[in-house]
């Protein structure tokens, strides 16, 4: 029954959440419902925090929880550069899709960057990918790796991460793609911290980078031509996507070919105190 505690959490946290933002509906019912909902989620990510510290004392057998979760600033210069590490990387693949676009003659134009958009892409990397980064790459992955040792915990905690951004507003042929790379995309970020020996901070780098720089492109930093064929840029023609492109899932499945060569020569290292099985640390 060691899974029900993981389970239930956050079927508990969530209503919560939401039943807390129902407070902000009372005092101004003109608020939108998508407002509501970001507001919801803010307050069940403040719970979640406040629940972490008793959950790594109890469940985790910790004292040291953010070390637990990687995050570990004690030493800044190598806190920062493994930061950096991600997200220049994250630079390096964005940099791919573009030059295979720009080769085959499928963007029109390259536009400076605005400020707003800047500090935008920079909240969303502070903000939301941050607090993603905590859940699934931090909890859910000790998690995983506590109920079902590394290999089918790196597994698992990917799954749940794509079926988390599951969307009902795109059709099958569009999701399956779209799922698909968010899994890989989750391999990937999940590798990326036994790579970075239990840091999260590079997964907050290359995740970060993906989605602030991408961002800036869909903002009107990169014009591609109208052209261009849907399933590279994918993963549809109504949601440009490239985490469930063509080429965005060829470059991610390389990327886990060289990572997994990488992982086997890092070793068996989770910075966790975890007690979990590492009896398949190899994926």
């Amino acid at each position: 029954m060691q899974w029900l505690p993981t389970l239930t959490l956050f079927l508990f946290l969530y209503p919560a959440g939401w039943l807390l933002s129902f407070f902000f509906y009372l005092v101004n019912r003109d608020i939108s419902s998508s407002n509501l909902s970001i507001i919801g989620t803010i307050i069940t990510f403040i719970l979640f925090l406040s629940v972490l510290p008793s959950w790594g004392s109890i469940r985790w057998k910790t004292n040291h929880l953010w070390l637990s979760l990687g995050l570990d600033f004690k030493d800044k210069f190598t806190a920062f550069k493994i930061f950096f590490s991600g997200f220049i990387f994250s630079v390096f693949l964005l940099l791919i899709l573009f030059l295979v676009l720009f080769l085959l003659g499928w963007v029109d134009k390259v536009n400076y960057v605005k400020f707003t958009e800047l500090l935008n892409a920079i909240l969303l990397i502070v903000g939301i990918v941050f607090a993603e980064e905590i859940v699934f790459r931090g909890w859910l992955m000790e998690e995983m790796v506590l109920l079902f040792g590394l290999r089918r915990g790196i597994i698992f905690q990917s799954a749940i991460f794509s079926l988390a951004h599951y969307r009902s507003d795109i059709g099958l042929f569009a999701l399956i793609p779209f799922l698909t790379g968010l899994f890989l995309f989750g391999l990937v970020l999940t590798l990326r911290r036994t790579i970075d020996r239990g840091s999260l901070l590079g997964c907050i780098g290359l995740h970060g980078g993906l989605v602030g720089t991408w961002y800036l492109f869909d903002s009107g930093m990169v014009v591609f031509s109208i052209n261009t064929p849907y399933f590279l840029l994918g993963p549809s023609e109504n949601m440009v996507n490239p985490i469930g492109s063509i080429v965005g899932i060829t470059i991610l499945l390389i990327t886990i070919f060289f990572q997994r060569r990488l992982f086997a020569r890092t070793g068996r290292f989770l910075a966790s105190t975890v007690n979990a099985s590492f009896r398949d640390e190899t994926p």
